[in-house]
């Protein structure tokens, strides 16, 4: 090709021609692959000029308006590199050739050859054919740039409020990511010959643009491409909708719970709700209903979808579509052989149905189980993955042995999943199926027509009920052979199968090739069960994360996200009670939370359930504040005004975004919203949480028991200066009051309880106050309790009598008791029950422990049935079963079986204040009143580690 020769480069089809090919005068702004020199070729578009020189390695970037120069310093990086036995190999040669480009290789015999594609704001590198020995990986478009302010990993690209160089890939086969360098951004696009496509027909493009005009740009690039695209009727991207920084619900609820959720949404200000994945189906792949909860299948979950539409809430579905439930007729009772198998095996041996030792003729060290395997964390523990197929009959085994040898599958459970035990030939494959472990289920191998049969279903329902939102799960459930396409792609396919546009999409992975459909990003499992699942699975943790180290991880992630151009996400967020040493979720924590919310614009997500919040002491002040804080938010970046209210300034916000530091945003002390630093004030009670900060003359205190006790902190009136005021603010539904604390006898006596307290001192310094709080004495009144005589009963029907009646002694017990005079009718069939009726001075969550004895041990129970419920003695509705109680009297909540030490966990209720009933039931035992379980004392406790002890319970009832 000669320096004066036209060149006509390939475009897209018809059908997208009209969208990027314009005409200019004698190709001056369009020239493509045109040699400038016997050194160089030039490419040339309306809105950028980059040269190549025939040693392929880049010459220039300039941006055409005006004359910015944007590559990067070192100017010695080959346009493309390819792996080829182990090795890499980088491009040496460049040229011409009609209408494509060809890239030769310096030490192969490797030749790449483009076609080459254009439109205004990019050129288009397809590759059309390679020569010579043939690589299993390729770098085929790569260039550095001198644009490092912002470098996005989704994007590719690397803007600055001027210019954006981007670097995107023109199909799902096209991995695009950018590499960090000190003084320039590398951009690159690379693809693989296996598995699934093909290397030849990758295609990437280069776009250089003004930022402002980015966007736009790109709208029309996914158009022309066929990218997965999610807008508004008239080209807005979801991710630039008002519908990206909205807060949401995480919850599992059924049909008629739905008064529940609009009630969560009123008391945060969020509307939007997304529905668990198991409230609504009970297995992933056919999407069977979970009619416990949804009784009449989809009709019952659009008339939810539709419930909260009327309330104006945005509805979101969770789901699964990599992936397939072990309990889903995709596997049971025949396995489906369309998922992905990640190790296999040969039968060494004809194999009898009734046979546990399996052997093989293959090494089984690197399989699960094996002790000397490489990998150590399986998702949701080992066991799940110690499985293996042949034939159609799925095999679950305990081990892999012999030591030295790792070629059998011990301890095994034959026709596992509902599958068939059956006889199998030597010399049968022994299949090793991908798992996920946080459904248990199987991944499917998307080079199948599987996925597009589970996708035609998830996109049935979610069209049917007009879900506005998607949260696929699980994206890390994926070939890791190539694990970007497949992550994408699965999103893409279902994607692509929903109807309403513009919808919320969301997911576990977000990936390049999904910028375009992307509504936000940064979601991170919930604290703390992201480390619990981890240690779980096998991992370690060497310094355990605080809940603030965890929001500041997610943190990170949404900067990250302003650099791809897309909202970021501060969830999932757990509202969790006190576990053992877990304290629960405190206000503080919150606080910082939603100090990063308001710094970011950025959406929180709630993960929880109702129970769980019912649980939680600090629940109700909880949500206040986070309502509070989302009005704030909504204010600032003005979606939603607060009337006479000023918004914070650039200073104020990036002074939130500090790490490790806490803060709240005041509303009510100044004419304007402040931001004001608080640090903790450790007190001699570890439970009671005091957090100081100072603006003026004013200091502030944030006061309240962890574990929602209820109690008094005396402070020395000496410390503070005898002009301090101290005053509290009141929270009385909408309206706010104010007291104020008056020092008696020298001392000032705080409240400290579940709520949030908020105490302001004037004309006190802030060191005197932290000083008067660290000396400080704090009483707690000890814990309700409310004692229960079993044989006290107001009402008993059946075979449930008291031991007097049947008589039966037992010298042990407090009193008389109560027990199953003969056999027990585990259906309740028959009405046989005690009934108690117990006033309750105080709504919130009171714990049940109950005193029982089983004559024979083991892990026997009894029913327990609040007043109104359905009688089904199962679940929730459990007394006992700690079966390692040796036959004697003893404590108990709810155990798990006969390994569980007593009182197992408590039995947690949320109750209103007055009257509550409920009823005993037998539930299980040998069958006479000699040997079945005992009851003689229940215990209704204000505080969850508050367990009665037998002399206290001898003592209140022989008062």
């Amino acid at each position: 090709m000669t320096p004066s020769a036209t060149v006509t480069p390939n475009q897209p089809g018809p059908a997208h021609r009209e969208s990027i090919f314009y005409a200019f005068p004698a190709m001056l702004l369009l020239g493509v692959c045109l040699p400038a020199t016997a050194e160089e070729i030039v490419f040339q578009t309306q809105s950028f000029r980059v040269e190549l020189g025939d040693n392929a390695v880049w010459k220039s970037l300039t941006e055409t308006q005006t004359g910015r120069s944007l590559l990067a310093v070192d100017r010695n990086m080959p346009m493309a590199y390819v792996q080829i036995g182990g090795k890499t190999y980088s491009a040496n040669a460049a040229a011409c050739a009609g209408d494509r480009l060809i890239v030769k290789f310096g030490g192969i015999d490797t030749q790449l050859e483009y076609a080459i594609e254009q439109a205004d704001n990019w050129i288009t590198f397809r590759l059309d054919r390679i020569v010579g020995t043939r690589p299993q990986q390729i770098t085929f478009l790569r260039i550095g740039t001198s644009l490092t302010e912002h470098v996005g990993s989704r994007l590719n690209g690397a803007w600055d409020q001027q210019t954006a160089v981007v670097v995107r890939g023109a199909n799902r086969q096209t991995l695009c990511r950018p590499i960090g360098r000190d003084e320039s951004a590398e951009l690159t696009a690379s693809a693989q010959d296996e598995p699934g496509p093909k290397l030849e027909g990758s295609a990437a493009s280069l776009l250089v643009v003004p930022t402002t005009d980015l966007k736009t740009v790109m709208a029309r690039y996914a158009e022309t491409y066929d990218m997965p695209t999610n807008t508004t009727a008239d080209v807005i991207a979801s991710k630039d909708t008002p519908m990206a920084r909205g807060s949401y619900w995480f919850l599992s609820f059924a049909e008629n719970e739905v008064d529940q959720v609009i009630d969560c949404c009123r008391k945060t200000g969020f509307r939007q709700v997304m529905i668990d994945s198991g409230a609504w189906c009970t297995s992933s792949g056919h999407y069977l209903f979970n009619t416990a909860r949804y009784p009449d299948g989809i009709e019952s979950l659009k008339r939810t979808v539709d419930r909260l539409h009327g309330e104006s809430i945005l509805v979101g579905m969770h789901c699964f579509a990599s992936k397939v439930s072990k309990i889903d007729p995709y596997v049971t009772p025949v396995p489906d052989r369309r998922f992905l198998v990640d190790r296999t095996a040969v039968l060494a041996d004809d194999l009898a149905a009734d046979a546990t030792t399996v052997r093989t003729t293959s090494d089984l060290s690197q399989w699960p189980g094996s002790p000397v395997a490489k990998q150590k964390v399986w998702e949701g523990t080992v066991e799940k993955h110690q499985e293996v197929i042949i034939d159609d009959e799925i095999i679950r085994y305990e081990s892999i042995g012999p030591e030295g040898k790792w070629d059998t599958f011990l301890g095994c459970r034959r026709g596992a999943w509902g599958t068939k035990a059956a006889a199998h030939q030597a010399g049968a494959d022994c299949r090793h199926y991908a798992v996920d472990g946080c459904i248990n289920g199987y991944i499917i191998d998307q080079e199948t027509d599987l996925l597009d049969e589970v996708t035609d279903r998830l996109a049935g329902i979610f069209n049917t009920c007009g879900f506005d939102m998607v949260y696929f799960d699980g994206c890390e459930d994926v070939d890791p052979r190539r694990f970007d396409y497949y992550a994408a792609n699965f999103q893409a396919v279902a994607m692509g199968k929903f109807t309403k546009r513009p919808l919320i999409h969301k997911g576990g992975g977000f990936h390049h090739n999904l910028w375009h459909s992307f509504t936000s990003s940064a979601t991170i499992d919930q604290y703390p069960g992201t480390y619990l699942a981890y240690l779980r699975a096998g991992g370690t943790i060497d310094q355990w994360p605080t809940c603030k180290d965890h929001i500041d991880r997610t943190a990170r992630r949404v900067v990250a996200c302003r650099d791809d151009m897309i909202p970021g996400e501060l969830g999932w967020f757990g509202i969790n009670p006190a576990d053992g040493e877990y304290d629960g979720l405190q206000y503080d924590e919150v606080e910082y939370l939603m100090c990063k919310s308001l710094a970011y614009d950025s959406p929180i997500s709630l993960q929880t359930s109702f129970g769980r919040m019912e649980q939680h002491p600090l629940t109700g002040d909880i949500l206040a504040m986070i309502k509070r804080y989302e009005a704030l938010r909504y204010h600032q970046y003005g979606r939603s005004p607060i009337p006479n209210t000023k918004r914070l300034s650039e200073t104020d916000l990036k002074l939130l975004e500090t790490p490790g530091k806490d803060f709240l945003v005041d509303t009510e002390l100044w004419d304007a919203p402040m931001p004001i630093e608080i640090a903790r004030v450790p007190l001699a009670d570890d439970d009671v949480r005091a957090f100081v900060g100072a603006m003026g003359d004013a200091v502030l205190l944030r006061l309240w028991h962890a574990r929602g006790r209820e109690g008094e902190l005396v402070l020395d009136a000496g410390l503070l200066s005898e002009s301090s005021v101290v005053t509290e603010q009141i929270q009385d539904g909408d309206s706010t009051g104010v007291s104020r604390h008056v020092a008696d006898n020298g001392r000032i006596t705080l409240a400290v309880d579940y709520r949030y307290r908020k105490i302001d001192f004037r004309g006190a310094p802030a060191e005197s106050v932290r000083r008067a709080l660290e000396s400080a004495r704090f009483t707690v009144h000890p814990p309700r309790r409310i004692w229960i005589k079993a044989a006290d009963f107001s009402a008993s029907a059946g075979s449930m009598v008291k031991a007097s009646a049947a008589g039966i002694q037992d010298p042990d017990a407090v009193g008389d008791f109560i027990l199953c005079s003969g056999k027990i009718d585990r259906s309740a069939a028959s009405p046989s029950y005690c009934e108690y009726r117990v006033h309750i001075p105080k709504k919130g969550v009171w714990t049940l422990w109950s005193r029982v004895r089983y004559p024979r041990g083991g892990d026997m129970s009894f029913g327990f049935v609040p007043g109104g419920e359905e009688v089904t003695l199962n679940g929730d509705q459990v007394i006992g079963n700690c079966g390692l109680n040796e036959a004697r009297w003893h404590w108990t909540g709810r155990g798990g079986g006969v390994t569980t030490v007593p009182p197992g966990s408590p039995i947690r209720l949320q109750l209103d204040e007055g009257d509550f009933t409920f009823r005993i039931y037998p539930r299980e035992g040998p069958g006479t009143a000699e040997t079945n379980p005992r009851l003689d004392v229940m215990c209704l406790c204000e505080s969850v580690e508050d367990v009665p002890t037998d002399d206290e319970a001898r003592k209140y009832f022989v008062r």
